[in-house]
């Protein structure tokens, strides 16, 4: 009768742990998610934001590369970072459970305030700011 409540108790016990398991791995997809999200939106804006910026430069004839550049350099990163998180989400998702390794971590991830360029001097600047600490131009 022992064994019976042996065999129930540990059945139960990796019935729990599977659970946790399962919403552990479920949580980590979705936050990465989330952050695979946020840089295709920071993608979509850049690129917007590249576009008038080329037309406002090229209307006043100060098309510079280095305004390019950076644009293209920050492209490139968002990219790869965005790359890398379709991987690892793929990776999180065909994880399969192994009873007695419950692998519930909790990180909280700081995520860096979108940026753009300046439309005046092209220097990157937070997207919430109201005026340019370079050269003093007003942006909202």
């Amino acid at each position: 009768m022992q064994d019976l409540f042996e065999n129930a108790k540990r059945a139960a016990n990796t019935a729990v742990e599977r659970a946790a398991w399962e919403a552990d791995k479920m949580r980590r997809a979705t936050a990465r998610q989330r952050e695979m999200d946020l840089a295709q939106r920071e993608r979509a804006t850049l690129i917007e934001q590249l576009a008038i910026v080329v037309l406002d430069l090229d209307k006043r004839g100060q098309l510079t590369q280095d305004a390019l550049k950076m644009l293209a350099q920050r492209l490139r990163i968002l990219d790869s970072d965005i790359a890398t998180g379709q991987s690892d989400i793929q990776t999180i998702r065909s994880e399969t459970f192994k009873p007695g390794t419950i692998s519930i971590q909790v990180t909280r991830t700081n995520v860096p305030e979108a940026q753009m360029p300046c439309p005046t001097c092209g220097k990157l600047i937070r997207q919430s700011a109201s005026f340019c600490p370079s050269c003093g131009a007003r942006l909202n």
